[in-house]
């Protein structure tokens, strides 16, 4: 690709049918959308791989630009800031990535993200994080830009037609939630374009921005955008209740005794965003229930079907979730997963991983592939293992516990050995240990591989074992 280096003038395309302060506001950002372009190609967790794909697929070909995502890859953006006042189990941390992204969604222009994110990230990446975006933009505008302001323009306008539902179910919702917004801070929708039929989409919430991929070359999309709008929501509603009432709900299902407990906690902002969004609120627009899956697993689909009836009843009288809600949800979890004790798949949903390798490009490598295989919605990592701080994280209760062991194997073995000896660990090289930790109430899973090359086995295996059985070894061919 020939780059003819011109200044393009940065701009936002705005919607607001109740005036400039509207509370609800759809709008589509360059810069932000620039942001999104580095963090797809380069395969960032969380975006859209078949926007990825239509990226890799038009300019794979170009040296320069390979050079550029090979560049923006290597940029640690990764930090941040803890909120200690919050439960363990909730959002106890706020990543750096997330004010870079609200500073995007804010910005005019590139040298205006700049200004907003000074002090965020060391002098020198913030340099490199601007000189590629710099460098990206000749490229998204050609591929992308350029091309599709109609089809911006056309789901724009047709999502303004639902701006006072949006505004109203929101409002409901988030008393659902117990989670008071004040409407002086407007919700942004934010729309980035991705030019296909279908595919796959995504949708980040960052602040007061939902960051939303749309498939821009299919006229009915709007639709779908819907609910996947109201979805994010509720998690951003979630994510947004006070301290205080975060440890309440997080003491109600700590103090029930069914071992379902904890699990059910790790579904539960899912399942009622689901339950929300593509439940009580798509029938609210729609009339009807959609008859279609609400989400794309078993589980948090499942869970979410199950809690409806009183998730509608709670919102419709105008309650919030106290703990008779709690109690409910954690009876319904049990009865529609009755084996979720031992399912792999339930037991990877909420984890900490200790490892021993201690680059950055290792850690991004361990935490990555693993998405290719489990749907996680939360997980910590500690490293090495045997670190003072990573100890202190051994006798978290309640907890799936992972340690991938790549360096200092024999080592790391006889240390956990020495600090769980009411075990039976053994874990030869290339193998699987699984283990009940009955102190803990958690699952310990024991990773010890000759070569960090081998972990995408290892969880292929891991994957494939449906049920963890307490003492079983596994093979890592």
């Amino acid at each position: 690709m020939k780059l003819i280096l011109t200044t393009v003038v940065a701009f936002v395309i705005t919607f607001q049918s109740y005036g400039q302060n509207s509370f609800i506001q759809i709008e589509s950002n360059k810069t932000l959308d620039l942001f999104n372009f580095l963090e797809t190609s380069s395969g960032h967790v969380g975006t859209s791989k078949s926007f990825q794909k239509y990226i890799s697929d038009s300019l794979s070909h170009d040296k320069e630009f390979n050079m550029l995502i090979d560049s923006y890859s290597k940029l640690r953006l990764h930090y941040s800031i803890e909120q200690q006042e919050f439960p363990d189990k909730r959002t106890a941390s706020i990543p750096i990535k997330n004010l870079l992204w609200i500073a995007a969604s804010n910005a005019n222009s590139i040298d205006d993200f700049s200004q907003r994110i000074i002090g965020t990230l060391p002098h020198k990446t913030h340099i490199q994080l601007v000189k590629a975006l710099k460098v990206a933009e000749p490229y998204y505008n050609d591929l992308i830009w350029k091309k599709e302001q109609d089809n911006i323009a056309r789901i724009q306008n047709q999502l303004s037609n639902y701006k006072e539902q949006i505004s109203e179910t929101y409002l409901k919702i988030s008393k659902f939630y117990n989670t008071p917004w004040n409407t002086d801070i407007p919700f942004k929708i934010m729309l980035y374009p991705i030019p296909l039929t279908a595919g796959n989409t995504t949708a980040y919430q960052k602040g007061n921005a939902l960051i939303c991929g749309f498939m821009s070359h299919n006229e009915n999309e709007y639709k779908a955008q819907l609910g996947i709008i109201i979805h994010e929501m509720c998690h951003l509603l979630y994510r947004e209740q006070s301290a205080e009432f975060q440890h309440k709900i997080e003491q109600w299902f700590t103090n029930s005794t069914s071992p379902y407990a904890p699990l059910a906690y790790t579904f539960f902002d899912e399942a009622l965003a689901s339950a929300l969004g593509n439940g009580w609120a798509y029938k609210q627009i729609h009339k009807s229930l959609d008859p279609k899956e609400w989400y794309n697993n078993k589980h948090i689909d499942g869970f979410a079907h199950a809690l409806y009836p009183i998730v509608e009843q709670y919102v419709n009288s105008g309650k919030n979730i106290d703990q008779y809600f709690v109690n409910t949800s954690i009876e319904l979890f049990e009865k529609k997963f009755p084996k979720a004790t031992v399912e792999t798949a339930i037991l990877m949903n909420s984890l900490v991983i200790y490892a021993n390798s201690e680059k950055e490009t290792e850690i991004d490598d361990i935490l990555d592939t693993i998405y290719n295989y489990f749907n996680i919605r939360s997980m910590w990592l500690s490293t090495p293992i045997l670190s003072d701080n990573s100890k202190k994280k051994f006798d978290k209760k309640e907890t799936t516990k992972l340690f991938v062991i790549d360096l200092d194997n024999a080592n790391t073995v006889k240390g956990l050995q020495e600090h769980f000896p009411h075990l039976k660990i053994q874990t030869p090289l290339n193998s699987i240990d699984i283990l009940k930790d009955e102190k803990t109430s958690s699952t310990l899973i024991i990773i010890n591989i000759d070569d960090l090359a081998k972990l995408n086995d290892a969880y292929k295996v891991l994957f494939n074992i449906t049920y963890l059985e307490n003492g079983m070894n596994y093979k890592i061919k």
